[in-house]
């Protein structure tokens, strides 16, 4: 959520802001998500029926002027309440597996305990606190971002867990000193998202191969497509049952996106006031990432540009598939046919998408499967 926000204010503004009012931020941002009632709970525009902490409104709520105004749009010199839609748990999954969380952990770490790492300022202390406060913490109790408890004890854990369900997808990094991350491995999980993901961006790059060739040469097959398309949000719904799977979501991509933001914070040449307070300046997001990890010794995973590239893209298509965008032959065809009419189009993000799953997975997915004899 925090990059979504940085559209509407400056991303200093959030670095600054007291703990407290970006805790309420987000518990009213939860408040002011998509609710179409017309929708089944779990989808992408009701992904939830459980309530925001109290107070039922945002009067009197500890939000600055400026934060407020994230909260509401103007039209026609009134104003209404802003509805929200976070990212895909994919966001996060693939933000994590750059290792940011463990490397900022660090980063925390050294600063609270010594001057190991220099002296922070101001700005960068705020940021400290901030971070400290909402992603290395309990959280505030009855908020729905605090998820922690005797039940559920470990942050990370409480991310991977989400993540096998939902993907049957591990983390490509255990705990610091090297041994595996313990965590609740459910039964219930999406074995077969990989393998059917895969497919469908097998399909979709034979569509890319021969958009312009003609109907008789053309092996491209819309209509296995939808099949996969609809077998993925199949899938995925069925995790999402009556909202479940929807607090973990919110705070998992509320936490990647804060490191996200961080890292990838430009302004005038300017960095964010903590990679400045660390020295780690560096054009691009990853090298800021690894120059960060250098400092506190903890190596950040080689891929990193790879997983930040396919982050929004693989969000975008993953939520538009929930939402049942690409549910007929014709829909599906956005898919692989170029569109310059748009800035993001679905054909654009595919194309990012194949490019560095691929990199990341080892596996060619342009390469069509091969029948066995």
């Amino acid at each position: 959520m925090f990059r979504h926000f940085a559209t509407l204010v400056s991303p200093d503004t959030l670095f600054k802001a007291h703990p407290t009012e970006l805790a309420w931020l987000l518990e009213e941002t939860w408040r002011q998500r998509f609710d179409l009632q017309t929708k089944a709970l779990g989808d992408p525009d009701r992904r939830s029926a459980l309530s925001a902490s109290l107070p039922p409104s945002t009067e009197g709520a500890p939000l600055s002027t400026v934060l407020s105004d994230i909260l509401f749009f103007s039209a026609d010199g009134t104003a209404f309440p802003r509805s929200f839609r976070w990212d895909h748990l994919i966001y996060a999954y693939m933000i994590e597996n750059t290792r940011l969380y463990e490397v900022f952990k660090r980063v925390v770490h050294e600063f609270v305990h010594g001057e190991k790492l220099g002296v922070p300022d101001a700005d960068s202390q705020a940021w400290l606190r901030n971070t400290e406060e909402l992603f290395f913490k309990d959280g505030a109790p009855f908020f729905v971002t605090s998820l922690v408890s005797h039940i559920r004890s470990d942050l990370r854990a409480n991310r991977r867990n989400p993540y096998q369900r939902m993907f049957g997808m591990e983390l490509n990094h255990g705990m610091d000193d090297g041994k595996p991350q313990p965590y609740v491995r459910a039964e219930a999980a999406n074995a077969e998202f990989v393998p059917t993901f895969e497919e469908f961006l097998r399909e979709v790059w034979v569509g890319m191969t021969y958009v312009t060739a003609s109907a008789s040469s053309n092996p491209t097959d819309p209509a296995k497509i939808v099949t996969l398309a609809s077998k993925l949000k199949n899938m995925l719904l069925s995790r999402r049952q009556d909202g479940n799977l929807s607090r973990e979501e919110f705070s998992a991509v509320t936490a990647m996106a804060w490191f996200h933001l961080t890292l990838e914070y430009k302004n005038d040449g300017a960095s964010a006031p903590i990679i400045a307070s660390l020295r780690a300046q560096a054009n691009g997001t990853e090298q800021r990432l690894f120059k960060v990890a250098e400092r506190v010794g903890l190596p950040a995973h080689g891929l990193s540009k790879h997983f930040f590239d396919i982050a929004d893209a693989i969000s975008r298509i993953l939520t538009q598939i929930e939402s049942n965008d690409y549910d007929t032959s014709d829909k599906v065809r956005a898919l692989f046919t170029p569109d310059t009419t748009l800035q993001a189009s679905p054909e654009s993000a595919m194309r990012t998408i194949i490019t560095h799953w691929t990199a990341i997975t080892g596996r060619d997915v342009k390469a069509r499967k091969v029948a066995p004899n």
